[in-house]
């Protein structure tokens, strides 16, 4: 009988088969990690359980996807995401092209009796703006509490455009943010405080750098070979955007420029690091220590398997404040986690698919084995062979089955929700396009009432819902509330509609810091190092 349960798990096993990975979207919160994947079978958004703690639960489950209403993410889509936690639940606020190319932003919210997601809206934000290219790669920062959302992506010319959401203004174009040619669609942005940085692949040898000034400005460079010329911003033209005659003293290894994506994250020291799935598979890190970029060895010894795709897709949940650092990427045909909490290494490991602490075990004392099947007659081995043959065709038609029960709710509770008026839109953002009735009240968040001082995200100060302006804002969207003395959003996106010539005499004289907040490096590479 042992040997029969054996081979009937194996035969299980074969059945759930691997990870097929498009693009990863990952993110922590003051609970733990999470992340999202495309499946580039299905379409579908696989997800870790929104209720895990600290290390990510990945059901093998492909019929386990995130709901989607009036906007499918297209297939082969980028993905973006940023969560948080409040007194009841987590939440995310995730970001995909749709059919139409148009930036859709979902705000789901956790089942935790379940672990699954529940779509509460989804939101054009890209209307107003630059169309995308369909092929862009989306990466988002949340500032926090009144400053909001910014999105990046690329237009069919490769130029990298910005787009924001803050409780004043909702979702709005800020503008360009580099003209510098580009390799590859992939993008990748982190920050701390009112830091952000933004890569992208610059060609077969370097990648490129924008960072968010204090002069509004977005400073360029690029590594392991910089840019020639001072004071190279977003101003820039393309045309006077070239390397330097100087000699890189490192070279990024198995870089060809076509990376699917960019890992970027920052820690404690604000030692700002960018990871990349090599063209032999191996995952690399280049960082930024004592204002200058080298690469980074990795000594622990499967602290970072090979991957499965060169060149392909990998997330980072980072949080800067705490020094939390995890990988996602597929090894082995399954999701794996590269742990560096604290910049230090440990072996990687395959996501577990349910919580241990919750599986039943069955004693070993009920079940006895039958050795080399002695006793049993012919027959009998003939009727179990046949029985395990017909249990596998079994749950694999239980599967199909089960994938089209789940597909045909989704479809009449989303046909029960428009016939009760109940739009799972239910917003229009100023600018974007309509995406469903806004009938839901101002402050109505699906039964969750809007509560001032959330659980804080490291690094971010001041979350929070924002005040909802009748039909105008996202439901359930937090923003950023910029600490006393700093520059904000308006101020940023007032910038990028002055005149030309006022930009030029910004770039020649730019604003400065009060000096007791001014950081030791304003222009150039290197990490953030504050003056006391």
């Amino acid at each position: 009988m042992a040997r029969l349960t054996s081979l009937f798990h194996i035969s299980i096993w074969l059945l759930a088969g691997h990870v097929s990975c498009g693009s990863i979207a990952a993110w922590w919160n003051t609970r733990g990690p999470s992340f999202l994947m495309q499946d580039d079978d299905t379409g579908g958004i696989l997800y870790s359980l929104c209720n895990s703690n600290h290390t990510p639960i990945f059901p093998d489950d492909k019929t386990l996807a995130a709901p989607f209403y009036n906007h499918i993410p297209k297939n082969k889509t980028s993905l973006a995401a940023a969560g948080w936690t409040d007194s009841d639940t987590a939440w995310a606020s995730m970001f995909y092209l749709d059919n139409n190319d148009e930036i859709i932003n979902t705000l789901l919210k956790c089942d935790w009796n379940t672990g699954h997601w529940i779509n509460t809206g989804e939101y054009i934000t890209s209307g107003g703006s630059p169309k995308a290219s369909p092929t862009s790669a989306l990466s988002v920062v949340l500032l926090g509490a009144t400053d909001g959302y910014r999105v990046y992506y690329n237009d069919i010319e490769g130029t990298l455009h910005e787009i924001g959401y803050t409780t004043s203004s909702s979702w709005a174009y800020y503008g360009v943010v580099s003209n510098d040619k580009t390799s590859a669609q992939a993008i990748g942005s982190t920050f701390s405080k009112k830091n952000i940085t933004v890569m992208r692949p610059r060609d077969d040898s370097n990648i490129g750098v924008s960072r968010l000034n204090s002069d509004n400005l977005w400073h360029l460079s690029a590594f392991p070979e910089p840019l020639a010329g001072n004071n190279i911003t977003n101003i820039t033209s393309s045309s006077n955007l070239n390397l330097s005659t100087s000699t890189a003293n490192f070279s990024l290894p198995a870089w060809n420029g076509n990376a699917s994506a960019l890992a970027v994250s920052i820690d404690n020291a604000y030692t700002r690091s960018v990871f990349y799935i090599g063209s032999d598979s191996n995952i690399y890190q280049a960082g930024n220590k004592n204002y200058r970029w080298s690469m980074f060895n990795q000594t622990v010894s499967n602290a970072w398997p090979l991957a499965d795709t060169a060149g392909g897709a990998i997330g980072v949940a980072n949080a800067f404040g705490t020094d939390i650092l995890r990988l996602y990427y597929v090894s082995g045909g399954k999701v794996v986690e590269a742990n560096g909490d604290g910049g230090t290494w440990v072996e990687a490991t395959v996501l577990a698919t349910q919580n241990a602490s919750q599986v039943s075990t069955t004693s070993g004392a009920n079940s006895t084995d039958s050795g080399d099947g002695e006793g049993l007659s012919d027959g009998a081995k003939v009727g179990i062979a046949v029985g395990v043959t017909l249990g596998i065709i079994a749950v694999a038609g239980m599967g199909v089955m089960i994938w089209f029960l789940r597909y045909r709710q989704s479809k009449l509770d989303a046909k029960a929700a428009s016939a009760a008026g109940t739009s799972v839109s239910g917003a229009v953002s100023p600018g974007s396009a309509y995406v469903g009735a806004a009938d839901k009240p101002a402050g109505s968040h699906d039964g969750y009432a809007a509560q001032p001082g959330y659980a804080s995200a490291a690094g971010a100060e001041g979350y929070g819902y924002p005040p909802q302006h009748g039909a105008v804002g996202q439901e359930g969207a937090w923003a950023y509330g910029v600490p006393a003395g700093d520059y904000n959003a308006q101020q940023q996106q007032q910038y990028y509609y002055q005149q030309q010539q006022q930009q030029q005499q910004q770039q020649q004289y730019p604003q400065e810091l009060a000096e007791p907040e001014r950081p030791a490096e304003l222009i150039g590479e290197g990490h953030y190092k504050e003056v006391p």
